[in-house]
């Protein structure tokens, strides 16, 4: 029955190409044109509407690396990378660096803008509604949030953070966390591209972590006065200062944190623990400043820090933390006094960057921590000794650290990954001087050296 039907059917099929005149054969002119593939973010060849990634633009250096890494990628971007290219694979390692988190997060953040953009800041909306780097719809954000490849990396890390909480990221394979935050249609794509993701990372960072930037340094003479230094991050060499204060602060501080380049937070030394804002008016040829502002009271740190977002400070071993919501903040403009842990038996105390900091101990430790929030923190030894006689230690950001002794010398070292754990990496970089140092307490302003 089934073997009739068929015969019938093609019987029918030959009567209707008789009767329109046709013959069996269908000629290639009188084919349907096939449509061309559309273009998608992802073709690597496809020009598009592009956003700059460094609003500096490109530099010689990003051009070599270029023309290096195109003879030693494998997979898609072999032949590819540019100066354009380079300059935004550098801004999304940029990001990762100055968020502390470590190398292979760089290399997630790649092979996803590999597979995404072929590693450019697409402008214009090819698929749907996404933008950037990294494709990402507009309920991410803005659109000018979105092209902007710091804040487009910030809000990929974030959703890695939150999808693959307690360092799960670390360990799972690069393409698999790629598609746990895109959610890719196509989820194979990105670990093809991991292995040249980490070529990139690994050629770029050292450039990135090269040091480039202003160090700003204040500090408090012993009779009250404050003094203002300036430090060129990339020689070591002291470019400004010090620079000293005919005024003093009026009290005897116990210690100090930069906020900015013209704010300060001191510490009065007395049961009260008062704490006050000073207000820079200049730091140029001569340094003067405001009366001090009396923000509040309770604050009995031993040692203060600021890390561009949070204040931290250790009191009797006992580290909290602090939101600072403005750059000239009053008392309520200081909050949540969240407790980090105990035990920090502290000598100097600095920041390297947001919720990581770094300090020094009595018996020659350097130790390393990351603030993951209230009494959760990890703890690195990254020096087991010779850091004892640091009487202030001192970071801008950037991997650079100042130790200050107390014969009034300043050295310089260079950590060339400060967020890997490992002190290996660190090395002596010189003295900025000999002598001349002679503050009791030093603050470095944080985050000015990229």
């Amino acid at each position: 029955m089934f073997g009739s039907l068929l015969s019938r059917a093609a019987i029918t099929i030959t009567t209707v190409v008789a009767v329109l005149g046709l013959s069996g054969t269908v000629h290639p002119a009188m084919a349907e044109p096939v449509p061309p593939r559309p273009t998608t973010a992802s073709d690597v060849d496809a020009a598009y509407q592009l956003a700059a990634c460094d609003s500096n633009g490109t530099t010689a250096t990003d051009a070599a690396l270029a023309t290096q890494l195109n003879g030693t990628l494998d997979a898609k971007m072999r032949g590819y990378m540019s100066a354009y290219r380079v300059s935004c694979a550098r801004m999304v390692i940029k990001a990762v660096r100055d968020r502390g988190l470590d190398a292979r997060a760089a290399v997630i953040a790649v092979a996803t803008v590999i597979v995404e953009t072929s590693i450019q800041n697409i402008s214009e909306e090819v698929d749907h509604d996404s933008l950037g780097l990294f494709q990402q719809r507009a309920s991410w954000g803005s659109a000018s949030q979105r092209l902007n490849p710091t804040w487009a990396t910030n809000a990929f890390l974030d959703k890695m953070l939150r999808v693959y909480p307690n360092d799960s990221w670390k360990t799972k394979p690069v393409g698999e966390v790629a598609q746990g935050v895109q959610v890719s249609a196509f989820p194979e794509r990105y670990q093809v591209q991991a292995a040249d993701a980490q070529i990139i990372v690994n050629t770029i960072l050292p450039y990135v972590n090269a040091p480039r930037g202003k160090v700003s340094v204040y500090g408090v003479q012993p009779d009250g006065r404050l003094t203002y230094a300036a430090i060129d991050a990339a020689t070591g060499r002291r470019t400004h200062g010090n620079v000293v204060s005919t005024t003093t602060l009026g009290f005897t501080p116990k210690a100090i944190a930069t906020l900015n380049f013209n704010t300060l937070l001191v510490t009065e030394d007395g049961p009260e623990g008062k704490l006050y804002r000073v207000d820079i008016i200049t730091n140029n040829n001569s340094l003067s400043f405001h009366p001090p502002v009396h923000l509040d009271n309770g604050y009995t740190h031993d040692l203060l820090a600021f890390d561009g977002t949070y204040l931290f400070g250790i009191a009797d071993g006992v580290l909290r933390r602090y939101a600072v919501y403005t750059a000239k903040p009053t008392s309520t403009d200081i909050s949540g006094s969240a407790l980090i842990g105990r035990g920090f038996t502290l000598k100097t105390l600095t920041t390297t960057a947001t919720n990581w900091l770094l300090g020094t101990t009595d018996t020659g430790l350097l130790l390393s921590y990351r603030v993951k929030g209230i009494e959760d923190y990890d703890r690195h030894q990254l020096k087991d000794a010779t850091w004892e006689g640091m009487s202030h230690l001192l970071s801008p950001g950037g991997g650079v650290y100042y130790g200050h002794l107390p014969n009034g010398a300043l050295y310089r070292y260079r950590d060339l990954n400060p967020h890997d754990a490992n002190g290996d990496d660190i090395t002596g970089h010189g003295t900025v001087d000999t002598n001349g140092w002679s503050q009791t307490l030093l603050s470095a302003q944080p985050n000015t050296v990229s």
